[in-house]
């Protein structure tokens, strides 16, 4: 179902089709295209969540990231001690397989913003990006050492992002 606002529809529009009935989990290009796309939108909304996972349709697995989901989320209010607070709270995940023990990794996955603060909202979706760099090769050796990749498999695997926007 498509929700009110522009991030919202951007959202809406690169993820989904057949009026919504199907998702579309966009790969890196996509995903760069997309938060591009925001960026320039000059708007905010409540929160977006970008979920990071590797597929493999060689093997028939996929491995799911959670640990290195982006989760901006915008608020009436905060403070450093509360931004603080929430990004130990989202690197103190229970039930995951994996867990992310890197504040400054989690200050770049897990930013606050106040609510229509776009130059905020817009640098820290720059800041994930850029952070892609660091963060896909990292997941590319986790995604090798759990689903026992080895060359042969390679050229048939990519990683594809879940994405949510409020």
């Amino acid at each position: 179902m498509e929700k009110g606002g522009k991030i919202n529809e951007i959202v809406y529009n690169n993820t989904s089709y057949y009026n919504g009935k199907y998702r579309y989990y966009p790969t890196i290009t996509g995903l760069k295209g997309i938060l591009e796309e925001i960026i320039s939108s000059n708007s905010t909304t409540d929160y977006i969540r970008v979920t990071p996972f590797y597929i493999n349709e060689l093997l028939d697995r996929q491995i799911e990231f959670e640990e290195y989901m982006f989760f901006i989320e915008c608020r009436d209010w905060y403070d450093e001690s509360v931004q603080e607070e929430h990004i130990l709270d989202c690197l103190d995940v229970p039930d995951t397989p994996r867990t992310l023990n890197d504040f400054r990794l989690g200050s770049i996955l897990y930013p606050l913003c106040q609510k229509n603060d776009v130059e905020s909202f817009k640098n820290a979706l720059e800041k994930y990006k850029e952070s892609l760099r660091e963060l896909l090769p990292i997941m590319m050796e986790i995604a090798k050492s759990e689903m026992e990749l080895t060359e042969d498999y390679l050229p048939f695997g990519y990683f594809c992002f879940e994405i949510h926007s409020g």
